[in-house]
């Protein structure tokens, strides 16, 4: 009979660590605004808790204190580790970006649906209220607001944003 020999600490934090990629992935693909964001946050979150683990560390259930790791990494503001210097320096003036963003936001907004692509183009534009564009489409408020409801998730889907999220937030970034 051969025994089987016994798993390293190293070893056995890597295979813990191992069964919680994908839905670590999963939450940061959910919270980063981009894929490689993504990538860069849930590597960052699985290098600090494995660094916890290798100190000796007991953490009794990996899964949450992984996915709060990631949530924490997510709160912080980007930090950028080399300083700008005339080979790195970003070459599309700032101004460039909130155009582009509106440009963004106007498309998504004419590729609604008609009915909820004319209430939303006076929500943001004007800043109409439910009430005040019932009364000009002559709709019920319930209805309105249904529309406009359908007409943000459908421009949170498209942009990627958690359903947390605040359309009106990339309305007011993008314009």
């Amino acid at each position: 009979m051969t025994s089987i020999p016994k798993l390293s600490h190293r070893a056995r934090h890597a295979r813990a660590l191992l069964e919680h990629i994908d839905p670590l992935r999963n939450l940061a693909r959910i919270l980063a605004p981009t894929p490689d964001r993504a990538e860069d946050m849930a590597q960052e979150a699985l290098a600090q808790v494995w660094a916890q683990l290798e100190k000796g560390r007991e953490i009794r259930d990996l899964r949450p204190y992984l996915m709060s790791t990631l949530r924490n990494l997510n709160r912080k503001p980007g930090q950028t580790t080399a300083e700008l210097n005339e080979v790195n320096m970003p070459t599309t003036p700032p101004e460039v970006w909130p155009r582009m963003m509106v440009c963004e936001v106007n498309e998504a907004i004419s590729q609604l649906p008609k009915d909820q692509r004319a209430l939303m183009r006076l929500m943001v534009r004007n800043g109409a209220s439910y009430q005040e564009l019932a009364d000009r489409f002559g709709l019920p408020l319930g209805t309105v607001m249904s529309r406009i409801s359908r007409a943000r998730a459908r421009l949170r889907e498209e942009f990627n944003l958690p359903k947390d999220h605040a359309v009106d937030e990339l309305m007011d970034d993008a314009g």
